[in-house]
């Protein structure tokens, strides 16, 4: 099932974590290079799961509450040129 929000990124895109912080799923590091692939909705947990992918082909999520303000993203990626 895809996401109710708006998608902040764009599938295929290259992101940059700008800084260190811990997901519900995942760790993510600052400076680590990942690629959007795509977005999932848990009714039943209230939350999206933006996945993305680095360059050794693992997953990664940053998992996102529906109650949590999704601007937030802006202040953990950035989009990069690779």
């Amino acid at each position: 099932m895809s996401t109710w929000r708006d998608e902040p990124f764009k599938k295929g895109t290259n992101y940059r974590v700008l800084k260190d912080f811990k997901s519900l799923r995942t760790l993510f590091s600052e400076g680590e290079i990942l690629k959007f692939k795509e977005s999932a909705y848990s009714r039943y947990d209230c939350m999206t799961g933006y996945i993305f992918e680095d360059t050794k082909g693992d997953s990664w999520a940053w998992d996102i509450h529906d109650d949590d303000e999704l601007e937030v993203w802006k202040e953990l990626f950035v989009e990069v040129k690779v």
